[in-house]
């Protein structure tokens, strides 16, 4: 496939590059951006079908494609560079991160309790292979590459135990509702840094109803309002 056929699709490609190197920030973005004009060269007769149904629906579809490739290949890539099997990565919600980071903080990787998620139902603590330290290192690891005002309130509210009323007047935030956001925001930028919330497949076929907006300008709205911070692949 010549690049004339490709070049009209760029800005998907950038868009999703830049998607998931914010996600997967131990990923190169020009790698991410390669991957994904492979798709191209790979998928030339999906490619034509989906141009042959109109543009609005080829952009989907391809956009929904290349998230999907973007999402597999930085899986390998994070499971090759930490050392572990791609079927044993793990995803964290923010409730995990919490249970996790105050033995963290307090260095206890040796101790093995049962830490409460605090909703029913959840595991008493959580597991990737049963290897809880394996876990807490990675957490470790996403805290230090923060900057010093997110490590700070992570500090504050998970080795200290203050209460959100003496973050705020600590910090000076003003509101126990203002370092409670603040708090919110650095826990999001922590779980980013270890790749991200558990991610979801897009469907790429012409076949599903479309009932979205125009998703590649939606992610381009949600990346300009991310600034700063911080899906399986298919055939032919």
């Amino acid at each position: 496939m010549d690049w004339d056929s490709i070049e009209k699709w760029d800005y998907i490609v950038i868009a999703v590059a830049s998607e998931y190197h914010r996600k997967f920030s131990m990923v190169e973005l020009e790698d991410i951006k390669q991957s994904l004009y492979q798709w191209f060269t790979e998928h030339p007769n999906k490619l034509k079908d989906w141009e042959a149904i109109g543009e609005r629906d080829a952009k989907n579809l391809i956009y929904r494609s290349l998230r999907n490739d973007a999402l597999d290949y930085c899986q390998r890539w994070k499971a090759k560079s930490v050392g572990y099997d791609i079927t044993d990565l793990h995803y964290y919600e923010s409730e995990m991160v919490e249970a996790l980071l105050p033995p963290v903080l307090r260095g206890e990787y040796g101790v093995t309790h049962k830490l409460n998620l605090g909703r029913p139902g959840r595991p008493s603590a959580p597991a990737e292979g049963g290897n809880l330290t394996i876990m807490m290192l990675e957490v470790d690891a996403g805290y230090w590459k923060l900057n010093k005002e997110d490590r700070r309130i992570i500090f504050l509210r998970f080795a200290e135990n203050l209460d959100f009323g003496e973050i705020a007047n600590y910090l000076e935030l003003g509101t126990d509702s203002a370092a409670r956001m603040r708090l919110k925001r650095a826990i999001r930028r922590l779980i980013n840094k270890i790749g991200g919330y558990k991610p979801y497949n897009d469907t790429d076929s012409p076949d599903e109803d479309e009932t979205k907006e125009d998703t590649v300008e939606q992610s381009n709205q949600e990346s300009d309002k991310e600034s700063g911070d911080n899906d399986g692949s298919e055939q032919d």
